[in-house]
């Protein structure tokens, strides 16, 4: 049996190269609530935690919460969606890892309308299973509630179960689950974010991500 026959992606920075459409969608936010602009450094930084959170890190006052999403949404939903490009690779994978019998899921902080609708359009949703997203109301938004009911839906044990992501929420909320996690290093995070509990290793090309699975199921995890 094997030991990750469960796998779970995060979306942005994991599966696509989201940045020029979050980024853009921030812009036009803070833009819509009268609140200062940060640079796209400081920005691109923060894509991959819930956007509330993202938005509060950026200084929006609680009382302004509300209009900052509901602006961001307006322009995401129409346009910014989509201005995004699947990781090169990143197709191979899914469909290696599915042909060798394993079951794929999504786990994001995005709310799950949005995910499937990305998918869908980048041809990637048919790989999945199930995709596991927030709640537009945000009572399922950080990342260790999105996992647990990707595994209640999947019907994954922990211990059987793999979470791929980029950022430290991705490992860190796996590991509150009881999930071990493999972390990639092409999307938004920092290398210092992985060094957390149940990492089993750290990718740095889908190929690498792709070996290290097949390496994983068959019981060494010495690949970090």
């Amino acid at each position: 049996m094997r030991n990750d026959r469960f796998c779970l992606f995060d979306l942005d920075g994991t599966l696509t190269d989201s940045e020029t459409g979050i980024v853009a969608s921030i812009r036009h936010a803070l833009a819509a609530i009268g609140f200062p602009q940060a640079d796209n450094g400081l920005l691109r930084t923060l894509i991959g935690p819930p956007l509330q959170d993202i938005f509060l890190r950026l200084g929006v006052p609680e009382e302004r919460l509300g209009d900052a999403v509901n602006a961001y949404r307006d322009r995401y939903t129409a346009t910014g969606m989509y201005e995004n490009e699947v990781i090169p690779g990143i197709p191979a994978v899914l469909e290696t890892l599915v042909a060798d019998g394993r079951t794929l899921g999504v786990a994001t902080s995005k709310p799950g309308v949005y995910a499937e609708k990305i998918l869908a359009h980048f041809e990637l949703d048919g790989f999945f299973t199930y995709v596991a997203g927030a709640t537009l109301d945000g009572s399922r938004r950080h990342k260790a509630d999105v996992i647990r009911h990707a595994l209640d839906v999947l019907g994954a044990p922990p211990e059987a179960t793999v979470m791929i992501g980029d950022r430290r929420e991705d490992v860190a909320g796996a590991a509150e689950c009881g999930v071990r996690s493999v972390a990639v290093t092409w999307g938004f995070g920092d290398p210092a974010e992985f060094d957390a509990p149940g990492v089993i290793a750290v990718a740095g090309t889908p190929a690498r991500l792709l070996q290290v699975l097949s390496e994983t199921s068959a019981g060494d995890h010495r690949t970090r």
